[in-house]
């Protein structure tokens, strides 16, 4: 309903009645053409059907003449604009006034190409889309992609603050100044971060412009790694339109696998591929009341894979910003889901994943095997 708004379509109509509403406003055309003409100054009736059409074409109102162009011009039903409408009637609306975010044609993408989009969805909240999505960007840029971080949780993202960026450019503030997305780059180890809004208020302002800025961002990075919120919107339908892969997170609830199925419902009456979608049963652990088996059941034979519980860990180590210690001690929710993004990300064969280390510099490991850059085999552990 937001994007028909957006395009001034402001109902749904059944084929008769659009047939009708179109011949009215074929009409009102005609008769707004033909009002011009001088002889209706002196009384003559108006012109209709052909001799409107002929009398138009002679004075240069023919072909070039939109089929809604009277409508449009005077406000009728196809040519309304919502946002002149909301100004003009003192409806409540953002104060905020996006500046043009430039066109991407001048800045293609690192590789040549448009960026991976991976969206990390799901059903329902809680089910930890914001630490596996900040761990795939880790993942990603520890691989040798240029990585951003995305947090389009427009309302209450966080995903700034568990990869240790509390100081990072948010979307609002990118949109309001575009020139700042120059500075938008990756860290060392750490991907570069555009946070969800600063003000809740923003959020539908942010949805507007969200398809030129995705166009930008796609250009200037390798792996775009997008966080979404619970409450399913227009930026989940914007993401999942230009996704290359969709992780989709199922938990152990019964209710969040109910909800990803009212999802997919959704996607369908949406007219949203599902075939980029990976279903991942998250917090899998020995006795867990769901597996992928399970999800792949509950879906109709959907494949599916798993990510491990990595236990309390997690939640200390993410909440205090610290996602590179969780990956560095091999956690097992950073072990299982390591495995899935080399199967994800195109291109990561022969690939060498660069990590930091909590104490001792830096690890060099390849998937399967570990190996330090520095202090001989059997050296005693340095206490």
């Amino acid at each position: 309903m937001s994007r028909a708004t957006a395009a001034g379509i402001d109902a749904s109509l059944t084929r008769q009645a659009f047939v009708e509403r179109y011949t009215a406003a074929k009409r009102r055309h005609a008769l707004a053409g033909v009002a011009r003409e001088p002889g209706l100054a002196s009384g003559k009736a108006p012109m209709v059907g052909d001799d409107a059409a002929r009398a138009m074409r002679e004075h240069g109102q023919g072909s070039g003449t939109p089929a809604f162009g009277g409508a449009a011009a005077s406000g009728g039903a196809f040519g309304r604009d919502p946002v002149a409408e909301g100004r003009d009637s003192g409806a409540p609306r953002s104060a905020v006034r996006f500046a043009p975010v430039p066109a991407t044609a001048s800045r293609p993408a690192v590789s040549g190409r448009p960026a991976f989009v991976l969206p990390v969805v799901s059903g329902s909240g809680g089910a930890g889309k914001s630490t596996v999505a900040a761990l795939s960007a880790l993942f990603a840029q520890g691989l040798g992609y240029r990585t951003l971080l995305l947090d389009f949780d427009l309302r209450f993202g966080d995903a700034h603050e568990l990869v240790g960026v509390p100081d990072a450019l948010a979307v609002d503030e990118a949109l309001s100044a575009p020139a700042r997305l120059e500075g938008l780059a990756p860290d060392g180890l750490v991907p570069a971060v555009l946070a969800a809004p600063k003000r809740l208020e923003d959020a539908e302002a942010v949805v507007r412009e969200a398809p030129r800025l995705l166009d930008e961002l796609q250009g200037r990075f390798d792996v775009v790694v997008a966080n979404t919120g619970a409450s399913w919107a227009e930026e989940h339908a914007l993401l999942l339109e230009r996704c290359s892969k969709a992780l989709f997170l199922v938990d152990q609830r019964p209710s969040s696998l109910r909800a990803c199925r009212h999802a997919l419902e959704l996607c369908s009456r949406c007219g949203i591929a599902t075939g980029p979608f990976l279903f991942a049963a998250n917090r899998c652990a020995k006795g867990a009341p769901l597996t992928s088996i399970d999800v792949s059941c509950a879906l109709r034979g959907v494949p599916a894979v798993e990510l491990r519980d990595g236990g309390s860990e997690v939640e200390e180590l993410m909440g205090a910003g610290q996602p590179l210690d969780l990956i560095a001690v091999k956690n097992d929710l950073c072990t299982s889901l390591e495995h899935v993004l080399v199967d994800i990300l195109p291109g990561c064969e022969g690939r060498t994943l660069s990590l930091a280390e909590p104490s001792d510099g830096r690890r060099e490991r390849r998937f399967g095997r570990s190996r330090r850059r520095s202090g001989r085999r059997g050296a005693p552990c340095p206490c």
